[in-house]
């Protein structure tokens, strides 16, 4: 190959790296606004879950505080 071809190739991949590295910059922008998206979601679905199963859900009814002692009674007596 001549100079002048050689110079041409590297000039044309020069520009396809250009390109390259342009769209795998956009790529990365849009990968990095869907990852913000996802961990917003993913907050919003913990805020959620909490509100639905938290603590709240799980409390016991004043009724329902000496039922472990009984268990624990009759645990004592079948021993």
């Amino acid at each position: 190959m001549s100079i002048a071809a050689l110079r041409e190739e590297n000039e044309r991949l020069k520009a396809l790296l250009a390109q390259t590295q342009a769209a795998l910059s956009e790529h990365q922008g849009a990968l990095a606004a869907s990852e913000e998206a996802r961990r917003r979601l993913e907050v919003i679905l913990g805020e959620l879950r909490r509100e639905k199963f938290g603590a709240k859900s799980e409390k016991l009814r004043p009724d329902q505080y000496h039922l472990p002692l009984e268990d624990v009674e009759i645990a004592q007596g079948i021993l």
